[in-house]
């Protein structure tokens, strides 16, 4: 049985999982869509496969630079990336490790569950990602600008 994850939200997508799949795999697509509303996003480095990394460094409205750098575990091309976030002395986060599906929905015209889920290192941690840094809340707007990228 999988651990219940600390943070887990779904969109379902009018794309198709190839269109979401193309756009977690194009730098300039990854600058569109990645982050909350308001930020922007330079990839540094991509590559989205088992052993892969992503290198991103994300700037909030404020000018506030957050760099972020993720190792890839488990990828299934179009259905399934599992990632670890690196975490961060400077802003005192530990690694994190996130796990993200792609599943077509039943229906006549493309459509694409994406569901995130985040598994923190400790209560301490999951409260800083929840709380001071409102994951839950760029996380929805995240996926918003994923669906977004996907469809342009």
């Amino acid at each position: 049985m999988d651990p219940v994850p600390d943070l887990e939200l779904s969109r379902v997508m009018a794309t198709t999982p190839e269109r979401i799949w193309a756009a977690w795999n194009d730098p300039d697509a990854i600058a569109r869509w990645w982050g909350p509303d308001g930020f922007t996003s330079t990839v540094r480095a991509l590559d989205v496969r088992d052993g892969g990394r992503f290198d991103v460094v994300m700037r909030g409205p404020d000018g506030t630079e957050y760099t972020n750098l993720y190792l890839f575990e488990d990828v299934d091309p179009g259905r399934r990336l599992a990632y670890v976030h690196q975490g961060s002395a400077e802003w005192g986060l530990a690694p994190s490790r996130s796990v993200v599906t792609f599943d077509v929905e039943e229906g006549g015209s493309p459509r694409t569950r994406v569901t995130l889920r985040s598994y923190y290192a400790s209560d301490e941690d999951r409260r800083r990602h929840l709380e001071d840094f409102q994951a839950a809340a760029g996380a929805r707007q995240l996926l918003e600008r994923l669906e977004r990228a996907a469809a342009a």
